[in-house]
C-alpha cells in the first residue's frame, strides 16, 4: 500500500463549532488537490486506536512547532468556529493543547 492510498483510508475528522478531538500524534502527511495548494494532515491515535486525520492550517502547525509537539505526545484540538478578522476574511479558530509526558 503506499502513503497515499494510506492516507486515504484514515478517517477525517469534520469538526463542527465546539467539537474538540484528542489523541496521540502518530505522524504527517499531505495531499493535493487539483484545485487547492498541498493540504497538511496530522494523524491522531484516539483512545479506541483508530487513526484520525486533522487538517492542519497556519494556526495548528504554528502550535505544533510552538510546543515542541512530536510523534507521542498527546495532544487536544478545539474547534471554536469561523470567525472574521478587522479586513473581512473569515478563518478557522482552533486552540491546541499538548501534554508532552506521554512522549517516548
Amino acid at each position: 500500500m503506499t502513503g497515499d492510498q494510506a492516507i486515504k483510508k484514515v478517517t477525517y475528522w469534520h469538526p463542527s463549532t465546539g467539537s474538540s478531538i484528542a489523541g496521540i500524534i502518530q505522524g504527517t502527511g499531505a495531499l493535493k488537490d487539483l484545485l487547492y495548494d498541498e493540504q497538511k494532515i496530522l494523524f491522531l491515535q484516539e483512545d479506541d486506536g483508530e487513526i484520525v486525520g486533522v487538517e492542519l492550517n497556519r494556526y495548528l502547525i504554528h502550535s505544533l512547532k510552538l510546543h515542541n509537539a512530536v510523534l507521542g505526545d498527546f495532544i487536544t484540538v478545539t474547534f471554536h468556529g469561523k470567525e472574521q478578522k478587522n479586513n473581512g476574511r473569515s478563518f478557522n479558530r482552533y486552540t491546541l493543547l499538548v501534554d508532552m509526558k506521554w512522549s517516548n
